[in-house]
C-alpha cells in the first residue's frame, strides 16, 4: 500500500493534469475556434423574428367594442396551377366570388401572382381552396366591426390593406396601426423555433380609443331619425347631439348609412359624417346667430314694435314671410321668425356690417372647430370687402353664408352655457401603453349671460306658442328655433324651387339645459318647413335621451315601486 505522502501526491498531479485539460479546452473553444461556434449559436438563434401586434381597438363611450382585428382569408392563384379555367371561375361564382376583370384577364394572358378575393371568411377561404383546384390563400389581418353599421359614419373603416380610409380609423390611423415587436426565440437542432414570449400575448393591440358616444342612444337616435326621413321623403339628412359643458358629442347619426365591411359596395358620400362635413345656408336657425348679435351690441331695442305687412326689397332680392303677421313686437319678430321683421332689424345695423361680420367669426363660423377624431368642413363666411347690398340682411335670415351642423349647435351649446363656448370633442380618451390622453378642453366667451339668457328665454317661447310647436314636450322643456332654407342649384345658377333644407337646433331641458341638437333634414317632400319635420324628430329624440339620461322635467312625477 502506498504511504498517505505518496497518495497525496499522486492525487495533486492527477487534479493537475484534468485542471490543465479543463483549461486547455476552454481556451480552443473560446480562443481558438471562437468564429466556428459564434456562428453555430446565431444560426441557432433568430433575432430578426418578429411580430405585428393588432391594429388598436375602438369603444363606445361604455367601454363596448366597436372595431377590432380579425384573422381573414385572401384568395389568389395562378395561372399555371388551374387546369380548367372555366371550371375555376364557374366554382368560384357558384360560391359568391365575383372574379374582376382584371383578374380573369391576368389568369388568362400572365402567369404572376393574382388576387381572387381579399379578407373573406377565414373558414370559407380554406374550405374554397381544398374543393376548386388551383386556388390558394393566406391568413391577414382584417377590420371586424361588431356593431355592423352602427356608428360607421362616426368610426369610419379600414381598406384590404387594413389602413384606414374613413372617420376615426382615418383620422387617427398613425395612433391605431400595429407595430413590429422583436421575439426572443433560439432553434432547436432541428431548426424549429423555440419562443421565449408568448406571440399571442405581444400581438396584442396596445392602443384603445374610446369614443364619447353610447351605442344604446346613438342606435335609437338612428332609428328616429331614418324613420323621420322616410316619413318625409327626405334624400338625405343628419343629428348632432352635445353637452353644452364639456363639448362631448353625445350623438351623430346620418340618415344614409352603410355596412363597413362591404363599404365599396356604397357610394363614396354615404361614408362621411353628414353633420360635421354637409355644407348649407341655414336659414332661419341662423337668426339665433344675428338677434344674439344685436342684443350683445346693445342695438335691440325690444319696445320697438316691427311692421311686417309689406314685403321688403333691396336690389333684385325681395323679403317675405309665409303668413301675414302685421305688427309684430322684437321678440315676435323671432318667435314667429319673420324674415321682413328680422330684415328691418338687422339693416338698424347697416352702418357696422363689420360688428355683425367679426361677431360671426369670433362665434367660429367659416372655420373648423377643430373637433379632434372627425374630418370636417369649415364653411364660408364672406369678408365684408366681399358683401354685396343684400348680404347683410340675407344672412341675418341664413342665406350668403354656409355652415355645418356641429357649427351651429356648438353655437346653440354656448347661448345654453351662458355664453359660453366649448370646443367639441367625439374622443374621450386614448389609452396606449401606459399613457392615457384626453383631448384638450377650450372654453371663449362669445357673448354676455344676459344675451345668453335672453335668446335661451326668445327660443322657449319659440317652442311654446311660435313655429316650434310641434318640438313642445311635455317630458322636457325644449328651447329652439326653426330653420327653412332654399338649396342653391349650381346647375341652373338659381335657388331651387323644390328643394330645400329643413332644419331644428334647440337645447334641453330648457330650465337647467344638458345638450345641445340640432336635426337637419335635406330636400324633405312631404313638407319643406323646419317645424313640420325637423322639429317633430327633435322633440323624439330629445324624448329618447331625456329618457335614458333622466332630464326629466322637474314638474313630471317619477312613480316608484318601493311602499
Amino acid at each position: 500500500m502506498f504511504k498517505d505522502s505518496t497518495i497525496v501526491k499522486i492525487f495533486s498531479v492527477f487534479s493537475f493534469v484534468i485542471f490543465a485539460i479543463v483549461i486547455g479546452k476552454l481556451f480552443y473553444l473560446q480562443v481558438l475556434d471562437a468564429e466556428k461556434y459564434t456562428q453555430f449559436v446565431q444560426s441557432q438563434s433568430d433575432p430578426k423574428l418578429t411580430v405585428l401586434t393588432d391594429r388598436g381597438y375602438i369603444y363606445d363611450k361604455e367601454g363596448k367594442l366597436l372595431a377590432r382585428n380579425k384573422s381573414a382569408g385572401s384568395l389568389f392563384a395562378y395561372r399555371k396551377n388551374i387546369p380548367n379555367k372555366y371550371e375555376f371561375f364557374k366554382a368560384l361564382e357558384k360560391n359568391g366570388i365575383r372574379v374582376s376583370s382584371k383578374a380573369k384577364k391576368n389568369l388568362q394572358e400572365t402567369d404572376t401572382f393574382t388576387y381572387i378575393a381579399r379578407q373573406i371568411d377565414l373558414a370559407k377561404a380554406v374550405k374554397l381552396s381544398q374543393e376548386i383546384e388551383g386556388l390558394e390563400y393566406f391568413v391577414e389581418d382584417a377590420r371586424f366591426y361588431p356593431q355592423g353599421s352602427l356608428m360607421a359614419n362616426v368610426v369610419g373603416f379600414t381598406g384590404s390593406d387594413n389602413i384606414g380610409r374613413s372617420g376615426i380609423e382615418y383620422f387617427l390611423n398613425n395612433r391605431l396601426e400595429g407595430k413590429q415587436v422583436n421575439i426572443a426565440s433560439l432553434k432547436d437542432s432541428r431548426r424549429r423555433i423555440i419562443l421565449f414570449e408568448d406571440k399571442l400575448e405581444l400581438s396584442r393591440p396596445d392602443t384603445q380609443v374610446y369614443v364619447t358616444i353610447s351605442s344604446r342612444i346613438q342606435a335609437g337616435a338612428e332609428y328616429i331619425l331614418r324613420e323621420g326621413a322616410k316619413d318625409f321623403g327626405a334624400r338625405n339628412g343628419s343629428v348632432v347631439a352635445m353637452d353644452i359643458k364639456t363639448g362631448e358629442i353625445i350623438l351623430a347619426a346620418n340618415v344614409n348609412g352603410f355596412d363597413p365591411h362591404n363599404y365599396w359596395k356604397y357610394k363614396p358620400e354615404t361614408w362621411s359624417n353628414h353633420g360635421f362635413n354637409y355644407v348649407f345656408e341655414p336659414g332661419s336657425i341662423f337668426k339665433t346667430v344675428a338677434f344674439s348679435y344685436l342684443h350683445n351690441s346693445n342695438k335691440l331695442d325690444r319696445n320697438r314694435l316691427i311692421d311686417t305687412s309689406k314685403k321688403i326689397t333691396i336690389g333684385k332680392y325681395t323679403y317675405s314671410d309665409t303668413k301675414y303677421y302685421g305688427t309684430l313686437t322684437v321678440d315676435e319678430v323671432f318667435t314667429h321668425s319673420s324674415n321682413i321683421g328680422m330684415t328691418q332689424l338687422i339693416r338698424g345695423e347697416n352702418s357696422n356690417r363689420q360688428g355683425f361680420y367679426d361677431f360671426l367669426v369670433n362665434s367660429g363660423f367659416g372655420e373648423k372647430t377643430g373637433i379632434y377624431g372627425a374630418n370636417e368642413e369649415s364653411g364660408i363666411v364672406k369678408p365684408v370687402s366681399s358683401w354685396s347690398k343684400t348680404s347683410l340682411t340675407s344672412m341675418a335670415i341664413g342665406y350668403e353664408v354656409l355652415v355645418t351642423p356641429l357649427q351651429v349647435v356648438r353655437f346653440y351649446a354656448a347661448v345654453a352655457n351662458g355664453g359660453i363656448m366649448v370646443n367639441p370633442k367625439i374622443i374621450s380618451k386614448i389609452i396606449k401603453g401606459n399613457e392615457t390622453a384626453i383631448p384638450e378642453h377650450t372654453e371663449k366667451q362669445i357673448m354676455s349671460k344676459e344675451t345668453a339668457s335672453y335668446m335661451l328665454d326668445l327660443m322657449q317661447q319659440t317652442v311654446v306658442a311660435g313655429t316650434g310647436q310641434k318640438a313642445n314636450t311635455e317630458l322636457t322643456k325644449i328651447a329652439g328655433k326653426t330653420g327653412t332654407a332654399r338649396v342653391y342649384d349650381n346647375k341652373a345658377g338659381a335657388y331651387s324651387t323644390q328643394n330645400y333644407s329643413a332644419s331644428f337646433a334647440g337645447v334641453f331641458p330648457a330650465e337647467n339645459p344638458k345638450v345641445a341638437m340640432i336635426v337637419v333634414y335635406e330636400s324633405p317632400r312631404s313638407s319643406i318647413y323646419g317645424g313640420s319635420t325637423a322639429a317633430n324628430v327633435f322633440r323624439q329624440i330629445a324624448e329618447f335621451i331625456s329618457t335614458e339620461k333622466h332630464y326629466f322635467n322637474e314638474e313630471i312625477k317619477v312613480v316608484s315601486n318601493e311602499n
